[in-house]
């Protein structure tokens, strides 16, 4: 009886492990297929973000890397902004390869997306899609402070799970 259990155990972790050289497998594959190439880019808006938008950009950055494939990330830092946000965001933009602008820096995917963004009536949603060549989504997170800004689901609202 012992015997018995003993094989069907074994047969359970062998299938397991041959699902798992699958998935793997198929990983590896469908890097190779897509490195190298660009989904599009997401464009961020931030104003006077200072105090969280460190943990922001980084989890954000963190995303766009998982994602197959990759998406470029570019963070635009509105005029007004009057605290260091901009500086936060240049020397990230440096160490995790995105990058930071000024509003007045911006052009081609970066400066639609930017009109896009400053279009936008209250009350209506802060993320969307302006076409070109490539696709650039947009995400204005102006007016999100600390936890808010923290938690806000930007690559589950633009429709990719990262």
């Amino acid at each position: 009886m012992i015997d018995l259990l003993v094989q069907f155990l074994l047969a359970l972790w062998l299938v397991w492990l041959v699902l798992v050289v699958v998935k793997v497998c198929r990983l590896v594959l469908v890097y190779r297929c897509y490195a190298g190439q660009s989904r599009g880019k997401l464009v961020l808006l931030l104003s006077n973000q200072d105090q969280a938008c460190e943990g922001f950009l980084r989890r954000l950055a963190f995303g766009c890397e998982l994602l197959l494939p990759r998406v470029e990330m570019a963070v635009v830092v509105d005029e007004h902004s009057c605290d260091d946000t901009f500086g936060i965001a240049r020397i990230l933009g440096r160490k995790l390869g995105f990058s930071a602008l000024r509003a007045r820096e911006t052009t081609g995917e970066e400066k639609a997306a930017l009109s896009a963004m400053l279009a936008r009536l209250p009350g209506e949603p802060r993320n969307g899609l302006v076409g070109g060549k490539r696709p650039a989504w947009y995400y204005d997170a102006r007016g999100l402070q600390g936890r808010n800004l923290l938690r806000t689901p930007v690559l589950r609202q633009m429709g990719w799970a990262a």
